[in-house]
């Protein structure tokens, strides 16, 4: 037995880098395993039931240094029968532990890139939708040590024996709804994040287009008609046309570019109702202002959110125990595949419910739109001279805010639930809303983003997987006749929920947002948030558009 003695120097931190270095050489051992092992005087070895050295093989040589400056090391072999099965565990315990470090430590890098990546305005949405997901967390650890204890899941499978009879029933559906839950909320915030992105590419097209028109040497920017003839349509007549009804085709298909420029026609409208405004205000600024803020709202989760879920687990949970299927988890979970479209009270809710948030998604584009246009100044040609004007917005005239009607007779009755009588020109252009308006279809906005979520996240997740596996490994079980229209029509679901959400939800949005910032004390508030300094009350006191009085005069190239 030979030993090898060097001087003590360095840390501990050293020698434990080493060890856990040579513990993963020992997980990949075959037989035999490099060991460590620290000198004390005396032989002591890593596992406290191996009580003697084990003499290596007399081909290979027993190793020693000593140029080492740590501590005093040596090595030897040890048989992997009476080291290498007992460190397993410890092992295999040490790299789940690092690997939960790890991707905490991810988590804490992508959120500071998160927080350091927004605009300082959209900081607080980030914040916002980390909480929540934070309070989803905190909500699964307390439903986890419920179901833990020893006395309640004997309760709840007391109430399995007495309504299913069968004693993991009721347990295995309470951890079922709750990943279910939590699977639509981390749908929802990833949604969320989607639109914060969406949002800031479009602040960032806005300031492309914009900085195009700045002088370089006084950082003015010259944004008049004739820069924005490059970006927006022009059309041949100054008619106060009102908004035909194409307009929401045009609307979701339009070229950045011309996005960008009819914003820009806020700016012309703002410089004029504000005249302190300086020429370097940037108009991107009050819209990011007004985004964020609403954004916020938005991912705001309040209990009612949670509702749409209900109906929906319901029916498939019940669908499930009336096959023998606890959830779409269970080993057995094709049992019940065909029947979610052969079963009318399962699939004829379902087809109702993606109905409803198609047709609930493209009224509040194409009412958002039609009112956008309606209090947003245009640009056209003059019939008689041929150049080309900023008109006023079409809200200034009354014949054109009397002949304008955006509550069709359906849905009339809907938002007379929430009504509050007109006060306002924007108020009356919101139809039976009134002045509830701006705030009623910020809430519709943020609803039918969540139905469309529970579409997605539900049929999924519990209905098409199922029918691909069935599919794929050629199961015969549950209602093999309509495993096919079942697969085409939920995929049809949720393809039409995800193009709600990916195109038509954030659309409406935007436009909310324009709205808000042609909105008086709205207005006000977003141009002091977005750095504008002080804004004098100067407004004209008869109505809450930033409009100013009609006076025939427009602005010309």
């Amino acid at each position: 037995m030979q030993r090898c003695a060097s001087k003590r120097s360095g840390g501990d931190s050293s020698v434990k880098v080493l060890l856990f270095v040579v513990v993963a050489l020992v997980s990949v051992g075959d037989g035999a395993a490099f060991v460590t092992h620290s000198f004390t005087g005396r032989s002591q070895l890593l596992v406290p039931t191996t009580r003697q050295w084990i003499e290596p093989p007399s081909s290979t040589s027993v190793w020693c240094s000593n140029e080492i400056d740590s501590n005093d090391i040596g090595s030897v072999w040890l048989s992997h029968q009476d080291v290498v099965t007992p460190l397993l565990p410890a092992l295999g315990s040490s790299l789940i532990m690092l690997t939960i470090v790890g991707l905490l430590y991810m988590w804490e890098e992508s959120v500071e890139w998160m927080r350091e990546s927004v605009p300082k305005t959209i900081k607080p949405v980030v914040d916002s939708i980390l909480a929540e997901i934070g309070g989803l967390g905190f909500i699964g650890l307390i439903l986890q040590s419920v179901l833990g204890n020893g006395a309640v899941k004997e309760g709840l499978e007391g109430l399995s024996m007495a309504f299913f009879q069968e004693k993991d029933t009721l347990v295995e559906n309470f951890e079922f709804l709750h990943t279910a839950f939590f699977q639509v909320g981390i749908g929802f915030f990833i949604a969320a994040g989607a639109m914060t992105v969406e949002g800031i590419k479009k602040l960032n097209e806005i300031k492309t287009v914009e900085g195009l028109e700045v002088d370089a040497a006084t950082g003015a920017c010259l944004v008049t008609p004739t820069v924005l003839c490059k970006y927006i349509p022009v059309k041949e007549t100054n008619q106060n046309a009102i908004p035909g009804g194409n307009i929401l085709w045009d609307e979701l298909f339009m070229k950045k570019e011309e996005r960008a420029g009819r914003v820009l026609l806020i700016r012309i409208q703002l410089m004029k109702l504000f005249p302190h405004l300086q020429e370097t205000f940037r108009v991107e600024t009050v819209v990011q202002a007004s985004f964020a803020q609403n954004l916020y709202k938005v991912v705001e989760l309040s209990p009612l959110t949670w509702i749409y879920l209900i109906p929906a687990l319901s029916l498939a949970n019940a669908l499930d125990l009336s096959h023998d299927v606890i959830n779409s988890a269970s080993p057995n979970a094709a049992d019940s595949v065909g029947y979610f479209f052969s079963t009318r009270s399962v699939f004829g809710p379902s087809l109702l419910s993606v109905t409803l948030s198609v047709v609930w998604g493209v009224w509040n584009c194409w009412k958002l739109t039609k009112i956008k246009y309606m209090i947003m100044p245009r640009l056209g040609k003059n019939a008689i001279s041929g150049e080309t004007e900023v008109l006023p917005p079409l809200m200034d005239s009354k014949s054109s805010r009397q002949a304008f009607h955006s509550s069709p007779a359906w849905v009339r009755p809907i938002e007379r639930i929430w009504s509050k009588p007109a006060i306002t020109p924007l108020d009356e252009l919101f139809g039976e809303a009134g002045r509830s308006g701006m705030k009623m279809y910020q809430t519709s906005i943020k609803y039918q983003t969540w139905l469309c979520l529970t579409h997605i996240v539900f049929f999924g997740t519990q209905i098409i997987p199922r029918d691909i596996v069935a599919i794929w490994t050629g199961a015969t079980v549950g209602d093999p006749d309509h495993l096919i229209p079942e697969l085409v029509a939920y995929s049809i679901f949720v393809l039409a929920s995800l193009f709600q959400l990916s195109v038509v939800s954030p659309r409406a949005f935007w436009n909310f947002c324009l709205i808000q910032s042609l909105e008086e004390e709205s207005s006000k508030k977003l141009l002091v948030l977005s750095g504008n300094d002080h804004v004098p009350d100067q407004l004209n006191g008869s109505g809450s558009i930033l409009i100013a009085e009609p006076r025939g005069d427009t602005l010309k190239a």
